[in-house]
């Protein structure tokens, strides 16, 4: 593995490749063409290609199938891999997603996630999302006791603001930060930078490829099944899904300039942030997150990221919500 794509996450021991495998698109929860040889093939073409983390959480799947399919690959590939997975949401009987951060779910869940995954231990636990009705330091004083029980080596907190990222920190001090991030949305990441840099908090983001929109994979006559729930993103909606395909036209220039593809771009473009520690890129084949992987290898110079940065702004991404 080139020791270019990666990088120490956080204040933690853990070295891990710069993209990581986020297991979201194998749960088959919003994905409608996925099967578990595929979502197989595609987790062990993803440690072929230098990605050595995986991203999984315990509602990934209504019954844990990604976590399930993550196993099958990790004892077969015996201490190769970085796991982190999440717990505070779920799914219950009539599969309404479910957000529970109260300490005795989130330690059941924690043992459930390694009794699917066959493994011993975590390498990082997150905080999914704060539970409204739980205070997130009573969240985090769970998380906490899951490392002092030797459920996972460290902790981190997702889908947080900079108050509740400063409030979980205090109690259990945290190596990552888990936010979506992308060209069209930036905003969660912005408030929180300085903070995790004094701190020494690893940024690892999602949506990276806003769900396919920025590899190039949606084409503007592209119509969804009713039952995609894509369509439920602003980015996907009227103008600025225009927007997002005059972006992506631009990007495919440079792309073309670059000899690289637009996903390659798109997430060399996202390491290049300040703070940014890992990009998670989602795939549900091999040649997808074969393709991901290569954007560790993609060079941009400050001109070239200039460049993006004005087409960004330019169009105005700053409606789209994140949901």
């Amino acid at each position: 593995m080139n020791k270019h794509n990666l990088c120490r996450l956080g204040n933690s021991d853990l070295t891990v490749s710069r993209v990581g495998f986020g297991c979201w698109p194998i749960s088959g929860v919003s994905s409608l063409d996925v099967n578990d040889p595929a979502s197989v093939a595609t987790l062990e073409r993803a440690l072929r290609a230098g990605i050595n983390f995986f991203d999984t959480a315990y509602s990934y799947g209504y019954e844990g199938e990604a976590d399930k399919l993550l196993a099958q690959v990790l004892a077969k590939y015996k201490g190769e891999a970085v796991i982190a997975s999440k717990v505070g949401t779920y799914f219950d009987e009539q599969r309404n997603r479910v957000v529970d951060g109260h300490p005795d779910t989130l330690l059941q869940h924690a043992q459930e996630i390694l009794h699917r995954l066959r493994i011993p231990c975590l390498d990082l636990l997150y905080l999914h999302q704060p539970d409204p009705m739980v205070p997130i330091e009573q969240s985090a004083s769970a998380i906490a006791e899951a490392i002092q029980r030797g459920w996972a080596r460290y902790a981190g907190v997702s889908n947080v603001n900079l108050e509740q990222l400063k409030a979980f920190h205090n109690v259990c001090p945290v190596v990552a930060v888990q936010p979506p991030f992308n060209m069209f949305q930036q905003q969660s990441v912005n408030p929180i930078r300085e903070f995790c840099r004094a701190e020494n908090i690893g940024i690892v983001c999602y949506w990276v490829l806003m769900k396919g929109l920025l590899a190039g994979a949606i084409t503007r006559e592209h119509q969804f099944d009713p039952r995609d729930r894509r369509l439920t993103y602003s980015i996907f909606q009227g103008q600025a899904r225009e927007n997002g395909h005059l972006l992506l036209e631009l990007l495919g220039q440079l792309a073309t300039e670059k000899n690289c593809s637009t996903s390659q771009l798109v997430v060399a473009w996202t390491l290049h942030q300040p703070q940014i520690s890992v990009a998670l890129c989602g795939a549900k084949r091999p040649e997808q997150i074969a393709d991901s992987a290569l954007g560790m290898g993609v060079e941009l110079s400050s001109d070239e990221i200039l460049r993006i940065d004005r087409w960004i702004s330019d169009l105005d991404f700053s409606s789209v919500q994140v949901t």
